[in-house]
């Protein structure tokens, strides 16, 4: 996508157009398994729109599964601040949750997407897993 001129102020719509172009890039990076590069793509779209709540979802997934678990926590937090009852990603603060060992936390994350989308399978299938690692969890086990 082409840049804005130097010395000409962008309109709002333009921003937009620029910030949606990154951000499906950045899903399509996402879909392509190329993390790193999505989180680029992502970071060029939360520059000109920092109110979407999408685009911080993403930036979070992506960072999660660049193991960046507390950054991704930020950013899950950060969609929430713009959308409260944005379920991707009440999720995702669940998944980061999870991965940080924070598991009453996660469940109550995942608990929240549940309650504003019970059918919203990716919550559903972490809630189950959350559920099952919570039984084989090493610190629950009699020795």
């Amino acid at each position: 996508m082409p840049e804005q001129p130097e010395g000409q102020p962008q309109s709002q719509d333009a921003r937009r157009e620029q910030a949606a172009f990154w951000l499906s890039y950045g899903r399509e990076l996402w879909g392509a398994i190329r993390y790193a590069e999505a989180l680029a793509a992502v970071e060029r779209a939360l520059a000109l729109a920092p109110d979407d709540p999408a685009a911080w979802y993403l930036r979070g997934a992506c960072l999660c599964l660049l193991a960046r678990h507390e950054e991704a926590l930020a950013s899950f937090e950060e969609a929430l601040r713009r959308d409260g009852r944005y379920v991707p990603a009440w999720d995702g603060k669940a998944w980061a949750l999870g991965v940080l060992g924070r598991r009453a936390e996660a469940l109550a994350a995942v608990e929240e997407a549940l309650r504003l989308d019970p059918d919203y399978l990716q919550a559903r299938l972490r809630k189950a897993r959350l559920q099952a690692t919570a039984e084989v969890d090493p610190e629950r086990r009699e020795r």
